[in-house]
């Protein structure tokens, strides 16, 4: 049994070091696929270089458009000259008719020193604009001649690394691959080793147990056995003293003088029974003879009898063991008809239960999508929605709205933050509202959707969301249906004839109880660059398809859904990675509403999601200067942002900055009016609104939290903003970036 067991549990050990062994192939693949992701990530910021290399080159071009520009300038005084000098000779011409009336002597001498006068000003403006066209054509020359050469290099230089970060691409994507087949591989082995493991488990338990079973048994025998010993050794210690007696009574203890005294009395006794015989008669000696005759009979019948009754108490110890034995198989004969009647009984339930599971299975024409399918049906989301193609005032826009949501939704928010909400839905269609409990982060997105006559889904995040099929759902192969998740139904019926040219609002709810860089992952990706192909849902599709999913399996991210995520920064919840705040627009609302005066409440007209952006693109060209501007403060903060926070700005960073300024200038265009309490940022302008809040947002948010940054870095850097912000003559305070680095440094110090 031992050695069963032993073999038993060294296979459990092996299979435990076949689970270490997966286990760190596991780990070397994830260190693969991080330094994977690292020269990804090197290959990004190679490829950004090239970028700004390009922006380098174009901004040479402009500067030899410049330069042309100069050049004509140059071109059209020379005009202006022989302008001025044909007019002076119109002059000299007229003068000479009125010499010919009667002034012919003092006319010639006039002409004479005018026609001098004329020669001399004629060469020296000759003169004059050969050399500023000789130096003007060899300098713009060699410019453009160094441009061009730039220009090529650079080139070359971007097709090389191009050529490099295709190919990285390439390996990158093969890699990819194969850690993902290696990810499967190594998933199968661990499924297989569980099995294996738990397979083992009940082996050595059934096998423990019947072992358990024998020795039980062996031991009852063993029990036995040392009763009919103990009986044994009592009868051989019951014979011992009474041969100790025999001994006493003889007189001696010694065996061996026992022995001598024997045979001296059994020599005296045959001496005197040779003198008896002597004595006796023929009679009594054939007497004697008898006697002893049948007393060495009576001593065979005894020794006989004595065997037979050892064989007796044997044959009686062997029908105990066995009906012991008997018993044992009965009990086991007892409890294996209780396990069959149990297993009888849990083979009808399961029977019974497939059995109902059978006759509930849809038929194979049901739809694989049949909520999808019943939006198709519905009437109400059929009809194509009222979409007005005006373009908003974005100013009275954003009035309007905050007073839409106050008086319908009973829902108070500031202007300023209201235009910093527009600023960023023209900026990513990503948001994220951070704020403490109950300051109305999820009402936020509904009151707006109410206020555009619009929809809003409100997804609750879960904390053990780990990949997509916990977002978009699951199919179930047995059911044949998918498990349509709430978050895959507003996807669709985002796509519905009724909201599809209107701005629609998922709302996923305390975002951070799980990471959303894994269940979100996919639309992380296609919200930064999409490439147009749909997301896969299932391989293939099954019963009627629903009209706006691809193929009948997969479904499109529709371009008029704005995702907003709301978060907590508590101990039940996670940090968002910084990929996730870099493709964001983050709000942290107040933690006190403002409260507003009762004004009346204007007729919105439904704004679909072309006529808003299209409303963003003309703020744009209305406010190129404003968005030059607050570019200008960002740059000019560049190296006391890298040095005293270690913050960098990307091309990224960037383009947002361009396409968030000009719609908050633009709506925040006038004064706010009736907003009790102040929140020291009724001075500022849409300028300075915008770029405080990019600012403390996008830039100064990447300092929390950073050991190499130190508390005086963090005054240096505030002292740098306000300087900034003086020189470039922004309105107001930067309130938002002062609060931003005090609390940091008050958290630092505390």
């Amino acid at each position: 049994m031992l050695t069963t067991y032993d073999k038993l549990t060294l296979q459990i050990e092996e299979y435990r070091r076949c689970a270490l062994a997966a286990t760190a192939r596991e780990e070397a693949a994830r260190t693969r696929e991080e330094a994977a992701r690292a020269r990804e990530e090197a290959a990004r910021a190679r490829e950004e270089a090239a970028e700004a290399d390009r922006q380098r080159i174009r901004t040479d071009l402009n500067l030899a458009a410049q330069a042309q520009a100069e050049a004509e300038e140059i071109r059209g005084r020379l005009a202006r000259a022989e302008a001025r000098l044909d007019e002076r000779d119109a002059q000299l011409r007229d003068r000479e008719k009125a010499a010919e009336a009667g002034f012919v002597a003092e006319a010639e001498r006039a002409r004479a020193a005018l026609d001098a006068e004329l020669a001399e000003l004629r060469r020296a403006a000759s003169a004059e604009v050969a050399a500023e066209r000789e130096r003007w054509v060899t300098e713009r020359t060699e410019a453009l001649a160094e441009i061009e050469q730039t220009r090529r290099d650079r080139l070359a230089d971007a097709e090389r690394v191009h050529a490099e970060l295709a190919q990285e691409r390439q390996q990158l994507t093969t890699r990819a691959q194969q850690l993902d087949y290696d990810q499967g591989a190594l998933r199968g082995q661990e499924i297989q080793l569980e099995r294996r493991e738990r397979d083992l488990e009940r082996e050595v338990t059934a096998r423990a147990a019947a072992e358990v079973t024998a020795l039980d048994r062996d031991l009852q025998v063993l029990r036995i056995q040392y009763a009919a010993a103990e009986e044994a050794v009592a009868d051989l210690h019951g014979r011992l003293a009474e041969r100790e007696q025999v001994l006493l009574k003889i007189g001696s203890s010694d065996p061996a003088h026992v022995l001598d005294e024997m045979e001296r009395l059994r020599a005296q006794n045959a001496e005197l029974r040779d003198k008896l015989a002597a004595r006796i008669g023929d009679e009594d000696l054939d007497r004697l003879r008898w006697l002893e005759q049948q007393n060495r009979e009576l001593n065979t019948a005894r020794e006989q009898l004595s065997y037979e009754l050892q064989e007796l108490r044997g044959a009686a110890l062997a029908d105990r063991i066995n009906n012991l034995q008997v018993k044992q198989l009965a009990d086991a004969e007892r409890h294996f008809e209780v396990l069959t009647r149990g297993y009888e009984g849990r083979i009808a339930e399961l029977r019974s239960a497939i059995d109902a599971l059978y006759q509930d299975r849809p038929d194979p024409g049901t739809p694989l999508f049949p909520r999808c399918v019943a939006m198709d049906d519905d009437p109400a989301l059929d009809e194509p929605g009222e979409v007005s193609g005006d373009l908003p005032d974005l100013a009275g826009f954003a009035r309007s709205l905050q007073t839409t949501m106050f008086a319908e939704h009973d829902r108070a928010y500031r202007l300023n933050d209201i235009c910093v909400l527009l600023g960023g839905l023209a900026m990513s269609r990503l948001h994220l509202l951070e704020g403490m409990s109950g300051i109305g982060k999820t009402s936020l997105p509904r009151a707006l959707a109410g206020a555009l006559g619009t929809d809003c889904a409100v997804i609750e995040v879960q904390a053990g969301w780990r990949d997509r099929t916990d977002l978009f759902g699951h199919h179930n192969t047995f059911e044949r249906r998918f498990e349509e998740t709430e978050f895959l139904q507003a996807l669709y019926r985002a796509q519905t004839p009724r909201h599809r040219d209107r701005p629609f609002f998922i709302v996923l709810d305390e975002m951070n109880l799980s990471r959303p860089e894994q269940y979100f992952s996919v639309l992380l990706s296609k919200l930064e660059n999409d490439d147009g192909v749909p997301i896969q849902l299932v391989t293939r599709g099954d019963g009627r398809a629903p009209r706006q999913l691809v193929g009948g399996t997969s479904i499109v991210l529709p371009p008029n859904v704005w995702f907003i995520g709301t978060a907590n920064q508590d101990e039940s919840t996670l940090e968002f990675a910084d990929k996730t705040y870099n493709r964001a627009h983050l709000m942290e609302l107040p933690a006190q509403r403002p409260r507003l005066d009762r004004r009346p409440v204007p007729a919105l007209p439904p704004y679909g999601t072309d006529t808003l952006r299209r409303a963003f693109k003309q703020a744009r060209r209305a406010h190129r200067e404003d968005e030059k501007a607050v570019l200008a403060f960002v740059e000019y903060l560049t190296g006391d942002l890298q040095e005293h926070g270690r913050a960098l700005l990307g091309p990224r960073v960037e383009k947002q900055l361009r396409a968030f300024t000009p719609v908050v200038v633009a709506a925040r265009q006038g004064d706010p009016t009736g907003e009790q309490p102040e929140y020291g940022d009724a001075d500022q302008d849409g300028r300075s609104l915008a770029a405080d809040h990019f600012l403390a947002m996008k830039v100064l948010r990447t300092v929390r939290g950073r050991y190499d940054v130190t508390v005086t870095g963090l005054g240096k850097l505030r002292e740098a903003i306000r300087t900034a912000w003086d020189l470039h003559k922004m309105a107001g305070e930067p309130v938002r970036c002062v609060r931003l680095l005090d609390d940091e440094v008050h958290r630092r110090e505390s």
